[in-house]
């Protein structure tokens, strides 16, 4: 049997986080650090011992393999490192909120790079809008072709959706920024630390108010999932437009040589793959937001095992959502638009609404336009951008409506540009004062 040699620790090898708690090291240190000098100042532990646990701490660089979490082994080093003062750091704390306040502090540090990374992606997708104005694209319904348009509103239409995943983003950054720091395994300590100070140290806005919530609650990490399956039902979309129009039956972008790839048989084709991959990745990201919310949903409140478990799910979802969000910018971004006639049959609404404009009441003009195109004597007496000037509509693809659309967009995402930064400086603001008091304590000890 291939684990006949797990007996002997079959519990602590069968339950060890050791493989996944290498993606959160930096973060569990940092929590440490926090807690090491809330302890000193809070007036647990000496100048000269807090100093000591925070250079062992900095010191601790591998996770060996033997131990049941990262928890385990950096307390097991610092008591190695620095002898029995060590065992201070696991006063008035533990691990159930001490890992807690490490993985929002990772998947926060990776939704701000996806926020960022979004903002970019907009105003580039603006750029381009801009300059695509007046170049005819296709758009349909139920995939049949529709009415003109133009490839700048077609971006326009993406970063629209992008810009509501986006404010979704943020308000679920907002409420992750709150710290479990402090809170213990679930109704907190005997010790009176500063769980505010805490939280400010580590650049978060809070704390959460309730010891049980703070320690054994997912839910936040789950809506980050959530935001990053949601982001790549857009990106999705978006593929699925470019698998179909950059096809030889509709023939109306043509991707970038990056995103695309040959047979091994057939030398005349350009698949998609890129677009392919994300589509499939998609689903597996869904796949992994339905597999952390069925383990979290039958768990009794505070902390269980399970939690552990489901970890890798919030982050495969972010990381898969920021590889999606480069690959469908690079490809909108530089994908060509093929100087192609689209359908005079999509002129059919302009014709009833021209009837209508002149009195006719519009299902009898329906009605006639209708029975025209059954008929094969449909002519149409306006061209394709004059039907796309008529449009009188904010966000229509017309020099007005497009334009006053794209206005409005760029002012928005001025907005959340200033709104993201403001977030982040706060939590700079709080690390930085962290590392001040960590090199205050170190040059001290020196």
């Amino acid at each position: 049997m291939l684990y006949r040699d797990w007996k002997a620790e079959e519990a602590v090898k069968y339950t060890s986080s050791i493989a996944w708690d290498k993606e959160i090291l930096d973060q569990v240190k940092l929590v440490l650090k926090a807690h090491v000098i809330e302890l000193y100042l809070s007036n647990y532990i000496s100048r000269d011992t807090a100093a000591k646990l925070v250079r062992a701490i900095e010191s601790f660089r591998e996770i060996p393999e033997n131990y049941e979490d990262v928890h385990e082994a950096i307390e097991d080093y610092l008591l190695k490192v620095v002898g029995e003062e060590a065992g201070w750091v696991g006063f008035a704390r533990s691990r159930n909120d001490h890992v807690a306040t490490a993985l929002r502090l990772k998947a926060r540090d990776m939704l701000v790079d996806l926020l960022d990374d979004l903002l970019d992606l907009r105003s580039r997708l603006l750029e381009r809008a801009e300059r695509e104005r007046e170049t005819l694209f296709p758009v349909y319904t139920h995939f049949q072709p529709a009415q003109p348009s133009t490839f700048g509103h077609y971006l326009s239409y993406v970063e629209e959706e992008l810009a509501s995943r986006w404010s979704l983003g943020l308000a679920t950054l907002k409420n992750l920024n709150r710290s479990p720091l402090g809170s213990g395994a679930i109704v907190g300590t005997n010790a009176k630390i500063d769980r505010a100070r805490e939280a400010r140290m580590l650049g978060f806005s809070e704390p959460i108010y309730n010891t049980i919530q703070a320690a054994g609650s997912r839910a936040e990490l789950i809506d980050v999932a959530y935001f990053a399956a949601s982001l790549m039902l857009v990106h999705s979309r978006v593929a699925e437009d470019l698998i179909l129009l950059s096809s030889k039956f509709v023939d109306f972008v043509e991707l970038p040589d990056s995103h695309v790839s040959t047979s091994s048989l057939m030398p005349q084709k350009r698949n998609a793959v890129t677009m392919e991959v994300l589509r499939s990745r998609t689903g597996l990201c869904i796949g992994r937001l339905t597999g952390a919310m069925a383990s979290y949903k039958s768990l009794p409140s505070g902390y269980n095992l399970d939690l552990q478990e489901i970890n890798p799910n919030y982050f495969d979802c972010l990381r898969e959502a920021s590889l999606a969000t480069w690959i469908i910018g690079s490809a909108l971004l530089n994908l060509k638009v093929k100087a192609k006639g689209l359908d005079p049959e999509t002129l059919a609404t302009d014709e009833a609404e021209l009837l209508a404009l002149k009195g006719e009441p519009y299902r009898k003009a329906y009605k006639r336009i209708a029975q025209n195109l059954r008929a094969g004597l449909f002519s149409p007496s306006i061209s394709f951008n004059q039907s796309i000037e008529m449009k009188a509509v904010l966000g229509s693809p017309s020099p007005s409506g497009l334009g006053k659309a794209l206005e409005l967009q760029r002012s928005r995402l001025e907005r959340d540009k200033q709104a993201l930064e403001s977030l982040k400086s706060s939590m700079n603001e709080g690390l930085a004062s962290l590392r001040v008091m960590e090199d205050d304590l170190l040059q001290e000890g020196d």
